[in-house]
């Protein structure tokens, strides 16, 4: 397989590999598994629930735990395809390529109406593959947020913010911090609703002791 993705990369060249590698990434991003699993275990429409985001929290509020865990699974994978095609093809700048429409993928997905979810998770996924010292920042200002304030949007608007400074720390490279400090400022865009509500202090805040919004009656009913 890596010998037949180098091979299209030689044919292709560098132009034809990045062709390749955004509309490769957007179409795995498109892949949206909290819709796709809502659908195939309660038969409905996730986006009709909770934030009505298909996005991993949503999914944990709507689903519980069990059903979530197959959507985290599902939209890690996707992002991790899509990133070795990216960096098969073009090496690190591929990967960050391949991260940019994975997300903007999972944010507007062609199979389910261009209304998905937010990108954070697949977001993580990118630095992680890209660079994990990305990801350690990233993700341990996001724990340490919502330890303090359970807010889940906190946290990933803070971990995201961060991204851009420690991408400028590490390369120096001021391209690859304008696409990330792009993506970091996307996801404040994503997140301004939660930002209103932070504000006003009606954010719903994270529990692991919540009750699914699709109760048992209703999953027996869509049957």
């Amino acid at each position: 397989m890596i010998i037949m993705i180098r091979s299209i990369a030689e044919t292709l060249g560098t132009a034809g590999c990045a062709v390749v590698t955004m509309v490769c990434a957007y179409l795995l991003g498109s892949l949206s598994f909290a819709i796709i699993v809502c659908k195939l275990t309660l038969g409905k429409d996730i986006r009709s629930y909770g934030s009505g985001n298909a996005g991993l929290t949503n999914a944990y509020r709507t689903m519980g735990a069990k059903k979530t865990l197959l959507v985290l699974l599902g939209d890690m994978g996707k992002a991790a395809v899509a990133l070795t095609i990216g960096g098969l093809l073009l090496g690190p700048g591929g990967k960050l390529l391949a991260g940019v429409f994975v997300i903007v993928g999972h944010v507007y997905p062609v199979y389910f109406g261009f209304r998905g979810g937010k990108g954070v998770l697949v977001g993580a996924m990118t630095l992680l593959l890209f660079d994990w010292r990305l990801f350690a920042i990233a993700f341990g200002l996001f724990v340490l947020m919502v330890a303090i304030t359970r807010w889940i949007s906190l946290g990933s608007i803070v971990g995201a913010l961060s991204v851009p400074f420690a991408m400028q720390y590490f390369y120096h490279n001021t391209l690859y911090t304008a696409v990330i400090g792009g993506l970091a400022l996307a996801v404040i865009y994503l997140h301004r609703t939660n930002i209103k509500r932070i504000l006003t202090g009606t954010e719903n805040k994270f529990s692991f002791h919540a009750k699914p919004v699709i109760s048992k009656g209703e999953e027996n009913d869509s049957h």
